[in-house]
C-alpha cells in the first residue's frame, strides 16, 4: 500500500508515517509539505493507494487542491486531515469529493 501524506506540519507527517507503517510491512508513506508538491507526487506515483491531505497549505488552499485532484485523478481516494472540524468545513470537503474527514 502506497500512502501520500500532504501536511505542512512536520510532525503531523511524522506521527502520521509512524502510524500507518503500523499497518504492515508493504506499507508505504510519501510526504508532501505543500499543495503543488503534493499534485507532483500524485502524477510522479500513479499507483498511490490514498491520499491524507491537509486543508492548510502552503501556497494554495487544500480545497483548491482537492478539486484540482478530484479532476485530474478522481480514482484516487483523498481524505482531508484538518484541524478545522466544523460542519460547514466537513460537508465541503465531502461535497468536493473527499472520502472522509479527519479532525486533527
Amino acid at each position: 500500500m502506497k500512502i501520500l501524506v500532504a501536511d505542512d506540519h512536520t510532525l503531523i507527517r511524522e506521527a502520521l508515517r509512524h502510524v500507518l507503517k503500523e499497518l504492515g510491512d508493504d506499507v508505504t508513506v510519501i510526504e508532501a509539505q505543500d499543495g503543488g508538491s503534493a499534485c507532483r507526487l500524485v502524477e510522479e506515483h500513479p499507483d498511490l493507494d490514498l491520499l491524507l491531505l491537509d486543508l492548510n497549505l502552503p501556497g494554495t488552499s487544500g480545497f483548491a487542491t482537492l478539486a484540482e485532484l478530484r479532476r485530474d485523478h478522481a480514482a484516487l481516494p483523498v481524505v482531508i486531515l484538518s484541524g478545522q472540524e466544523d460542519g460547514a468545513t466537513m460537508r465541503a470537503a465531502l461535497d468536493g469529493g473527499a472520502m472522509g474527514f479527519i479532525p486533527k
